[in-house]
């Protein structure tokens, strides 16, 4: 009876992130940022705006990739089915610790232009829904899109790098975000292991439940700078948008988008 419950749940909360899914950023939240004594990271996954939304349990369909970097080791993320927080993580090491997932491919259905030309505006691509009219596409169509997501914990202290994790879309720190806050960082986005000039970021940050977005574009070096403030916990997020496979096996989907975020909180 109790397996029976927790499966109905389980298919309930499925149900439910497959409704808000689509143009909803993705990220991952642990409960505590900052551990010490070898205590175990527990962090949601969630899927949302603007640091609210529905935890994913441990399925799958989310975690196709999923790792912990620790200094120069690489450790896949376990887990059981339906778990909620989806990530229970019992060793790490001393300092910055990375923890990646990766998505498999899904896909949302339009039945109008205008969404989709509402969603690519805000995420930087203004002229996305008239080269679609170009190419003489249909109103109702389907985009395949797929998530990355990177979070930095630390334990006992907070020396040590960003990891490139080798995703296909990637923020990486160039430099340590936790310590020196007096100091900008820079934070590169990478596509295919290139860097990526001139595309939207969109940063959120929380302190004290102010809420705060900012947007910022990459230079032409693939990266941009930006001067974090302690004690806050900061979402950054960017979208890029492709050329769908536009084949079968895809639901003939004519646009692909890539989702990347990272989380972090400053120290006090």
């Amino acid at each position: 009876m109790k397996y029976f419950i927790k499966k109905l749940i389980f298919i309930i909360i499925i149900t439910s992130i497959s409704k808000i899914s689509s143009s909803h950023e993705f990220w991952i939240d642990p409960k505590n940022y900052h551990l010490k004594n070898n205590e175990k990271a527990i962090a949601n996954i969630f899927i949302g705006e603007n640091f609210e939304g529905s935890p994913i349990p441990f399925t799958k369909e989310y975690f196709k990739i999923s790792f912990l970097h620790s200094k120069d080791s690489k450790s896949k993320i376990k887990g059981r089915l339906g778990d909620i927080p989806a990530l229970n993580i019992k060793k790490m090491s001393k300092g910055l610790n990375v923890i990646q997932i990766e998505s498999v491919t899904k896909y949302v259905e339009y039945e109008e232009l205008v969404k989709f030309e509402i969603f690519t505006r805000q995420k930087g691509y203004p002229n996305l829904a008239q080269k679609h009219k170009e190419n003489n596409y249909p109103d109702n169509f389907f985009e395949s899109y797929k998530r990355y997501a990177k979070s930095l914990i630390s334990l006992d202290h907070f020396d040590g790098n960003d990891v490139d994790t080798n995703m296909e879309f990637e923020l990486i720190f160039l430099d340590n975000p936790l310590k020196n806050l007096n100091e900008s960082k820079r934070i590169l986005l990478e596509y295919k292991n290139k860097i990526l000039p001139n595309n939207k970021v969109s940063i959120m940050s929380l302190n004290n439940g102010y809420f705060k977005k900012e947007y910022i574009r990459t230079n032409k070096a693939g990266y941009f700078d930006f001067t974090f403030k302690k004690d806050t916990k900061y979402l950054i997020e960017s979208v890029i948008i492709t050329e769908g496979s536009n084949k079968k096996k895809d639901y003939y989907a004519k646009w692909h988008s890539l989702w990347t975020s990272y989380t972090l909180k400053t120290p006090n």
